[in-house]
């Protein structure tokens, strides 16, 4: 197997890798990166031959994994483009968000490139589309040669999928994004334990380390109290989200917390942005989970120790796809933009669940952090990833009383509200990946998606669990015979 990681840089964001197995070239995902613009977000497709690729394998509909799908399918008018019934229906809605930011970004930031795509052209991906349903492995033949294609569950959100290819009597798995334990809103991966010769993982994870007693519930419990402190003593929270699955999550988690009594009653609750649209989606998939998968459940899977003494304070099983009716029980609002002013403060005590989850520029979340940072009684809680070049990742480094300037916003002020981070990641944890390592003992390890120092701890790490395996940690867009 030939593979070369097309993001430009060793970090997070415009997920792109190319793959070469025998006679098929595939690229799983085409990403783009959230923190750059214009050109400068895209992988490297330069390398990429016109009409070269056989298969664009999607793992799901992130942003950072399907941004610029529509560039490189232009360019491969030939590919089939292989995803889960899940995700195709999330798909258009995600592309058509991404669309319309690059007309506003086009014209806020006069970024000439903008947009990359057209909407036909994010359309016209759906007519190459071949959905490939959990655990049904499908064959393609090139030439005489044979490739077997598997996905299983990944976790991590709606749709997502691990890839299994074999080729010449030899397995590649690629974990994707991945989480193995439970959400409230989605089952962890359902991966079957099984050996392989190449593991292409993600790393995003590496520096992140717990506590022996961490759990996920009570990393959960210790939001939802802060959250209702802040609300008892006169002021508002703001939790920035990702639109796809993490704004689910904590939505349902608020709307459990209340019927709990651990939340107050009479609060508003604000909801904006691309994740009220990804809304529809769920609602549609769970009320046909079968047709979509859902109900897929994995022979003896691999299941990281840690999970195993787990009490879980979750949904049943046949409830874990988010719905409306939790939106309506908690009787969610749309932001009032006219209402949020930077430095201005809330007059009602009000909880926002807003996009994005990095407090990206010109967003629902960015607008509200401006109104509530002055003010020492808000809160402002982060409960995922933040890359450390975004507003949100400065604001985490940042001290209170330190001054934070909103740049398109064009005002600054002390950080005055509690600033707080709570780690409710939808990405595996270190131990969790190691512990898939093991059980699947390749003879190859291709390190992906995560920055330098969370790559080497991994890269430390798997070389002292299985000294006989070979450890690659490539350079962006090098080529590795692997």
């Amino acid at each position: 197997m030939k593979f070369t990681d097309l993001n430009p840089k060793r970090e997070i964001g415009a997920h792109s890798l190319l793959v070469d197995v025998g006679e098929f070239r595939l690229l799983i995902d085409g990403g783009m990166s959230p923190k750059d613009v214009g050109l400068a977000c895209l992988p490297d497709y330069t390398r990429i031959a016109p009409d070269s690729v056989d298969l664009i394998i999607l793992t799901h509909c992130h942003l950072d994994h399907i941004g610029s799908l529509p560039c490189i399918h232009r360019s491969q008018p030939s590919a089939r483009v292989l995803m889960t019934p899940a995700s195709r229906e999330i798909l258009p809605v995600m592309l058509q968000n991404s669309y319309t930011v690059m007309l506003k970004q086009r014209d806020e930031k006069e970024v000439e490139e903008y947009p990359l795509f057209s909407r036909s052209e994010a359309d016209a991906i759906d007519l190459d589309v071949f959905a490939m349903h959990f655990g049904r492995t499908r064959e393609f033949v090139k030439n005489g040669e044979h490739l077997r294609i598997t996905f299983y569950p990944a976790g991590h959100v709606m749709g997502a999928a691990a890839v299994l290819l074999e080729h010449g009597g030899k397995k590649h798995f690629f974990t994707g994004d991945i989480l193995f334990r439970r959400q409230h809103t989605l089952n962890g991966a359902q991966i079957p334990t099984m050996q392989v010769d190449t593991l292409v993982t993600e790393t995003t994870r590496g520096l992140a380390e717990h506590s022996a007693n961490f759990t996920y519930e009570d990393e959960a419990d210790r939001l939802l109290e802060s959250v209702a402190k802040a609300l008892r003593e006169g002021g508002s929270c703001l939790l920035p989200v990702f639109a796809l699955g993490r704004m689910q999550e904590v939505v349902t988690l608020i709307c459990e917390a209340r019927h709990r009594g651990i939340l107050p009653r009479n609060f508003p609750v604000y909801c904006s942005g691309l994740g009220l649209a990804v809304v529809d989606v769920f609602e549609k998939i769970g009320r046909n989970g079968k047709k979509y998968g859902l109900n897929y459940t994995a022979p003896d899977r691999i299941s990281p120790p840690v999970l195993q003494n787990l009490g879980h304070r979750l949904a049943p099983e046949g409830e874990m796809v988010f719905r409306k009716r939790s939106l309506n029980a908690l009787n969610v609002r749309p932001l009032p933009r006219s209402r949020v002013k930077a430095g201005i403060d809330i007059r009602r005590s009000s909880l926002f669940v807003m996009s994005s989850g990095m407090l990206v520029e010109n967003t629902p979340a960015y607008q509200v952090a401006a109104s509530l940072m002055p003010f020492s009684h808000n809160l402002i809680a982060f409960t995922g990833y933040c890359d450390i070049d975004t507003p949100g990742g400065k604001l985490l480094g940042q001290a209170p009383g330190d001054i934070f300037r909103f740049e398109t916003l064009e005002f600054e002020t002390p950080i005055r509200a509690r600033v707080e981070h709570y780690d409710l990641s939808g990405h595996a944890d270190r131990e969790d990946l190691l512990h898939l390592a093991k059980v699947m003992n390749p003879s190859s390890i291709v390190l992906s998606h995560g920055d330098g120092n969370a790559r080497k701890w991994f890269e430390g790490a798997l070389t002292m669990a299985l000294p006989a395996a070979r450890i690659f940690n490539p350079e962006p867009q090098e080529t590795y015979e692997i």
